[in-house]
């Protein structure tokens, strides 16, 4: 039996991501801050059969020590970069459908504050949410922006995450106990007090002692998604994330990865399948493969060398445009997007080849060509790499990133039998694993239910 793809839109709420390609002439930034482009976009791509919409978040902006490049700010990388929480909270208003993800960092935040942020939008989407748990890439721009004293070496910030985590699912699934509200205005009782239930905490990282004040949501605790591929990350994702997203443009690699985090989950004692992973992709389609291959040339000659640098440092803590040219790529290490440096190692063996390919190695798979090529590309990614689905990365910016994907591509997957027919309801968690509203039994999070 065919395996139907999850679909999803992966974007940040700002004017130029992971392309850096603002300036191209598909291309309409200047209105990103505003809720038309992005409303248009929801209903769109809802429309269309997408499953959700995810957005990455970063706090800060790319940073060298107390420098800010001023290329960051002349060319919009990372910035100018707005919160896109109430953004998801007007969106999921909007379309009836379409659910939501969002990166928050649990390195700059704290687990009561983002619990109970993540809990009222799950109340308010009805249940459409998810939470990309990530430690943080710029590091640099916590340590300034948030007064972090140092930065976080990088499997420390992973064990901080452990906690934080822990923390959150004791909250969101411990602290209310199943009717709990029951609204009895002639005993005025609208909340049963021995149904709520005081959290108590002491570890390592973070204290707590008192009540969760936000009543259970649909979900009670959000999606969890994950995108960390070093080892850490990879053990990390295996005992707590019920969907992965990677970038990783070579298939074996990929296929690799996609085995070793199932094997990780049936260690932490969950099942195999537990762990959903989608594979984001770069989709270019021309009405011939030439008109194609032109696009994607133009698409990645848009950001100056300078802009892709930036955002490689932002992303990876390493700025290339300080080193030798000659320098081996090898030679590099991280303690901020150990992930992301990987990517260029692969893409050069020098820092100036690095530099040189930057455009085209950020990022997932480049899928250039016809519909029917796409659609091709894509079916045979998913057969060679075993993973459940895609995330079709921001291109050109809001609906041009997507209309020839919507039009052309997802009906030919559908005839497929790759997409369903009728679009997948129910709350995210619904949609995304094929179980309950609830976090799985087997899932950690579960022992905290009382």
């Amino acid at each position: 039996m065919t395996r139907q793809l999850l679909l999803g839109g992966f974007e940040e709420f700002t004017p130029s991501f992971i392309s850096n390609a603002w300036p191209h002439a598909l291309s309409d930034p200047a209105g990103f801050a505003g809720l038309t482009g992005w409303t248009e976009l929801a209903r769109e791509l809802e429309a269309g059969g997408f499953d959700f919409l995810f957005f990455a978040d970063a706090i800060g902006y790319p940073m060298v020590e107390d420098d800010i490049p001023e290329t960051v700010v002349r060319e919009a990388v990372q910035f100018p970069v707005h919160d896109p929480i109430p953004l998801i909270a007007a969106l999921a208003a909007r379309v009836p459908r379409l659910g939501f993800a969002v990166t928050a960092s649990t390195t700059a935040d704290a687990p009561f504050l983002l619990a109970r942020r993540f809990a009222t939008l799950d109340a308010l989407t009805d249940g459409r949410v998810g939470w990309n748990v990530v430690t943080s890439d710029l590091q640099t721009a916590l340590v300034r922006l948030l007064g972090q004293r140092s930065v976080t070496p990088h499997d420390e910030r992973y064990d901080r995450a452990d906690e934080f985590v822990d923390l959150a699912l004791q909250l969101w699934e411990g602290g209310w106990s199943d009717g709990a509200i029951v609204a009895d205005k002639a005993a005025r009782i609208f909340t049963d007090p021995a149904a709520v239930h005081r959290i108590r905490h002491s570890g390592r990282y973070f204290d707590f002692d008192g009540l969760f004040p936000v009543a259970p949501s649909p979900q009670r605790s959000p999606v969890l998604f994950q995108a960390g591929t070093s080892p850490r990350g990879r053990r990390f994702a295996g005992r707590i994330a019920e969907v992965v997203f990677i970038q990783e443009r070579d298939s074996a690699r990929a296929a690799a990865i996609v085995a070793d985090l199932r094997d990780l989950a049936q260690a932490a004692g969950r099942p195999r399948d537990a762990v959903r992973i989608v594979n984001s992709i770069s989709v270019v389609v021309g009405r011939t493969e030439q008109q194609a291959r032109e696009l994607r040339a133009s698409l990645e000659a848009a950001p100056s060398r300078d802009a892709m640098a930036a955002l490689f440092l932002g992303w990876s803590g390493v700025n290339l445009l300080g080193l030798d040219p000659a320098t081996p790529m090898s030679s590099l290490s991280t303690e901020v997007g150990q992930t992301t440096l990987a990517s260029a190692q692969h893409a050069g063996a020098t820092v100036g080849e690095a530099l040189d390919s930057l455009t085209a190695a950020l990022g997932g798979p480049k899928i250039t060509g016809t519909a029917d090529q796409a659609a091709d590309g894509i079916e045979r990614l998913a057969a060679d790499t075993d993973v459940d689905g895609f995330l079709i990365e921001h291109t050109f910016g809001g609906l041009a990133t997507y209309r020839a994907v919507l039009d052309e591509v997802i009906p030919r997957l559908r005839d497929r039998g790759l997409v369903p027919a009728v679009p997948r309801g129910g709350t995210l968690r619904e949609r995304l694993t094929g179980g309950g509203a609830r976090l799985p039994a087997r899932h950690p999070g579960a022992a905290f239910r009382v």
